[in-house]
C-alpha cells in the first residue's frame, strides 16, 4: 500500500508539473507586442486604407483616416509588408525578441505615375521628364557623344538656388524591369555634346554627375541630386567604345529669371 500510494503521489506531481509548464508556455508564447504607426505619402500626406500584414499569420488590418495603424506579433523575425493599390509596396523585416509596444517610423508609401519614366519630385504632383536618345560621331581620333531629342525645361524660383546650385528629387519608375539601377547622369554642354572617347589613351572626357540612389522597391526609387543651371542626360545603361545609339531622359535647370531672359 505505502508503494501504491507513494507511486500514486508521484504520478499526480509529474501530472501537476506538466501541466503547470503547459499552462506557462501558452502563456510565455501567447503575449504579443503591438506595433504602432502612420503612413503618409510622398507628399506628406496621410493614406488611409492601407493594408498591413505580418507576413505568415493572420494579423492583418488597415490604417485609419489618419493614416494610422496598429498590428499585433509575436516575438521573433517579423516581416510586415504595407499595400495599397497604385503605390509602391514596402516590406520590412525585423528582428523582435520581446513583446512590447514599439512606435513605428513614419512611412512614406509613393504614388505611382500612370506610365514608367522619370518624374521630377514637385511640391504636390510630379513632372514627367522626356525621353531621348544620344548617338555617336566617330573619327581617326576619337568618339564624340551627342544628345538627340527635346530636353524637359524645369524652371527654379531664382530664390531655390543655394550657392548657385538647386537640390531635387526624381522619382525613378520601371514597370517592365525588376529593378531601376544602370543609369548615368551626364552634363550636357554646347551644340548637344556629351562627351567624347580618345582612341589612342583611352581617355574619357565626360562630366558626370553624381547622384544618391535610394531604393524604395524594385520598381521604384528615389534619385537626389544637387546640380547648377544646365542641360543634363540621364543614360540608361553604359556608354562604350562600342555604343552608337542609346536611350535616357534629358532634362533642363533654369531659374525664371534666366528662363525670361532666353524667351526675350
Amino acid at each position: 500500500m505505502k508503494y501504491e500510494k507513494s507511486f500514486f503521489l508521484i504520478s499526480v506531481t509529474i501530472l501537476l508539473f506538466i501541466f503547470s509548464l503547459t499552462m506557462y508556455s501558452q502563456t510565455a508564447f501567447s503575449k504579443q507586442g503591438t506595433l504602432k504607426g502612420q503612413i503618409v505619402d510622398g507628399f506628406e500626406k496621410v493614406l488611409k486604407d492601407v493594408e498591413i500584414k505580418i507576413m505568415g499569420t493572420k494579423a492583418i488590418t488597415k490604417s485609419d483616416e489618419n493614416g494610422e495603424y496598429e498590428i499585433s506579433y509575436n516575438p521573433g523575425m517579423v516581416e510586415i509588408s504595407f499595400t495599397k493599390e497604385g503605390y509602391s509596396i514596402r516590406k520590412f523585416t525585423l528582428n523582435l525578441t520581446e513583446a512590447s509596444e514599439i512606435p513605428m517610423q513614419k512611412l512614406n508609401l509613393w504614388k505611382l505615375p500612370k506610365n514608367g519614366g522619370m518624374f521630377l519630385v514637385r511640391m504636390e504632383d510630379y513632372k514627367g521628364i522626356e525621353s531621348s536618345q544620344f548617338f555617336s560621331e566617330r573619327s581617326d581620333q576619337d568618339i564624340s557623344f551627342f544628345v538627340k531629342g527635346e530636353s524637359t525645361k524645369i524652371v527654379c524660383p531664382k530664390e531655390s538656388l543655394e550657392e548657385g546650385r538647386v537640390k531635387m528629387m526624381i522619382l525613378d519608375y520601371s514597370q517592365e524591369d525588376p529593378l531601376v539601377v544602370g543609369k548615368k547622369l551626364y552634363k550636357v554642354t554646347e551644340e548637344d555634346f556629351i562627351g567624347r572617347i580618345i582612341y589612342e589613351s583611352r581617355e574619357w572626357r565626360f562630366d558626370v554627375k553624381d547622384d544618391n540612389y535610394v531604393k524604395i522597391s524594385n520598381s521604384v526609387g528615389l534619385r537626389y541630386v544637387d546640380l547648377e543651371p544646365g542641360r543634363y542626360f540621364y543614360c540608361i545603361g553604359e556608354i562604350t567604345m562600342r555604343s552608337r545609339i542609346g536611350y535616357g531622359y534629358c532634362f533642363e535647370i533654369t531659374t525664371s529669371e534666366l528662363s525670361d531672359k532666353g524667351e526675350k
